[in-house]
């Protein structure tokens, strides 16, 4: 184990170091641990992780506007993250494409964000029950696992807004890909007034009654952002990284966290 971390380091960087030591509240041990179980999720779920390039995201673009809010909320000092769906473009949406962008997005915030937790916002306003059928919750929980295993988020809420007449069969299938922890996390939001109650309005877009500018402007931001040349370094040595780890790893996730070898039988985790 140590021979691998001392080969990852390079990859790894002092800023990921230092916020895996965040997260794993200063143990040493602990981020030991964490480090191995980052490399190890992330070469068992490739699909999620390897050959991103943003020329394949530009459908998501149209679809959804996906932004870290650039406050933090000031009273737990989660980072919260926006998911916003178009009125016009949701035949472009696949939940394949959109968790890759999740976590290109996230390998770009764990260089720099030192926020140890995140809540979640999900404003389901232009989204009809006929989209049901893109979520998978086989591709959902590999990334629930490579969220939490992999980069170490801790999910300190999801807030549903917009809820539509068949949202109960909506946070079913959310449910499915989320440990119960989580999932007891899951909160549905009847107006704007009562997501203030966990998240302030001083630091929301504009969208959801908020002082921050608006979701489509934020998204544009990210948008150059990630089109930035060091933006781009990380994606490349990620990917090295993610590279390198699928040869040792190769196959073992369905026999980790799915229950039965080479089978995705069960899709929960005890």
């Amino acid at each position: 184990m140590i021979y691998l971390l001392l080969t990852k380091y390079f990859f790894l960087g002092r800023r990921n170091l230092e916020r895996v030591l965040l997260i794993a509240k200063g143990s040493v041990e602990e981020t030991k641990r964490r480090i191995e179980r980052l490399l190890t999720a992330r070469g068992m779920i490739p699909e999620l992780c390897l050959n991103k390039t943003l020329e394949e995201f530009e459908d998501i673009w149209d679809a959804v506007n996906y932004v870290p809010l650039p406050k933090l909320n000031p009273t737990d000092r989660t980072r919260v993250m926006v998911t916003q769906f178009s009125e016009q473009h949701m035949d472009k949406f696949t939940i394949l494409s959109y968790l890759r962008y999740n976590f290109l997005v996230g390998e770009y915030r764990i260089n720099f964000d030192y926020t140890p937790a995140e809540r979640f916002i999900l404003d389901l306003k232009n989204v009809h029950i006929g989209h049901l059928s893109k979520l998978n919750p086989i591709v959902m929980k590999k990334a629930e696992v490579l969220c939490s295993e992999g980069i170490g988020t801790k999910i300190k809420g999801i807030h549903i807004l917009n809820a539509p007449a068949y949202i109960d069969k909506f946070v079913y299938l959310l449910k499915q890909a989320l440990r119960e922890k989580v999932a007891n996390r899951v909160h549905v939001h009847d107006t704007y007034e009562d997501l203030h109650k966990h998240i302030p309005k001083e630091i929301l877009p504009k969208d959801f009654g908020g002082d921050e500018m608006s979701c489509d402007k934020l998204n544009e931001l990210w948008k150059e952002t990630l089109k930035s040349e060091e933006s781009q370094k990380i994606i490349r040595d990620t990917e090295k990284l993610v590279s390198d780890e699928t040869k040792r790893h190769e196959s073992k996730f369905n026999e980790e966290y799915m229950g039965m070898p080479g089978s995705f039988r069960r899709l929960t985790v005890d």
